[in-house]
């Protein structure tokens, strides 16, 4: 199995505690890659911060024996993915980083209803400025992609008293929803909310189809939090809608290119807070990619189900 050389060392225990027996082909830090064939891989999350990912994935597109990949990603966008489908090849998505993704959201939400830009700018400038702000109790909020983000930002705004309207192609009923809609009939909801939150996975059908349709049906003054991908987005007419305040005020934590080159809009725009695709990355991240891949490691040696298995039709 190929491991990058860091989650080699960090799991080999649990690995071996476990009982499971692995022959681990290693991709170094220096790029090196011993020569030989293997059967399965586990695309880890420290591969990006080591920026080893391209690496990675062009030695199992390489490889021609391989059968599973594990991902400790939970998008699956990257070209590489598709290619390694049309070959047979099983892939497992993460879905480790829904609940730091959560937090973010909420954490994005508080500081946009508590007026935290403005209490900052008050202490620094020693001012004493009593700011009345939302409450998220009593708001509304749409969850465009109500997979497993989706639903760990919904159970945490209903906590908070919130009233949460999640999207899915499937419909049906969520604990952490108050109602769930089909994209087709989410038109109410999305001119009813004071939060619209977008997390829905980009495919082929997808790109670009967020647009000037899309914000013109938002309540005036909503505010938009983007955690799916940058492509989703028109951004031209993102920053129309922001320019005309049909929406008050947009999270960006993806953007169409990545890094964002210096100077363009969404640095400066005085309504968009922008992160840099940092809102998976919680100090609890890496235990649960962890716990996902020894959990299907196992599934995959004994022959049982994978979790959270790619349907090879998303990809068609």
């Amino acid at each position: 199995m190929l491991f990058g050389r860091d989650a080699w060392e960090r799991v080999r225990g649990r690995i071996q505690e476990a009982g499971l027996a692995v022959q681990p082909l290693l991709l170094e830090p220096d790029g090196s890659l011993a020569d030989g064939d293997f059967q399965a891989a586990w695309f880890s999350p420290e591969l990006f911060a080591l920026k080893q990912d391209e690496a990675f994935l062009a030695a199992v597109l390489g490889c021609p024996t391989v059968r599973w990949m594990q991902s400790g990603r939970s998008g699956f966008d990257h070209p590489a993915f598709a290619q390694l489908a049309r070959r047979g090849v099983r892939l497992s998505r993460s879905t480790a980083p829904a609940p730091a993704i959560a937090e973010y959201v909420i954490a994005s939400v508080f500081d946009r209803f508590q007026r935290g830009p403005e209490r900052r700018l008050a202490q620094q400038a020693q001012e004493w400025w009593p700011l009345p702000f939302k409450e998220i109790a009593g708001s509304r909020w749409l969850c465009i992609g109500f997979g497993e983000i989706g639903r760990e930002v919904g159970c945490r705004a209903r906590a908070l008293g919130a009233h949460v309207t999640g999207v899915r192609r499937s419909g049906g009923d969520s604990d952490c929803a108050d109602l769930v809609v089909t994209p087709d009939r989410m038109g109410d909801a999305l001119a009813a909310a004071d939060v619209v939150v977008l997390s829905v996975p980009l495919t082929p059908d997808n790109d670009g189809s967020y647009g000037r349709d899309f914000f013109a049906g938002f309540r005036a003054g909503a505010l938009f939090v983007n955690v799916g991908r940058g492509q989703l987005l028109d951004e031209p007419a993102l920053r129309a809608a922001l320019d005309s305040g049909r929406v008050g005020h947009c999270v960006l934590d993806v953007t169409r290119v990545e890094p964002l080159p210096r100077g363009e809009w969404q640095w400066t725009h005085p309504q968009v807070t922008l992160t840099a695709h940092t809102s998976g990355i919680g100090s609890g991240l890496i235990g649960r990619t962890d716990a996902l891949l020894i959990e299907n490691l196992g599934r995959y040696l004994s022959g049982g189900p994978l979790l959270h298995e790619l349907n090879p039709e998303n990809f068609a």
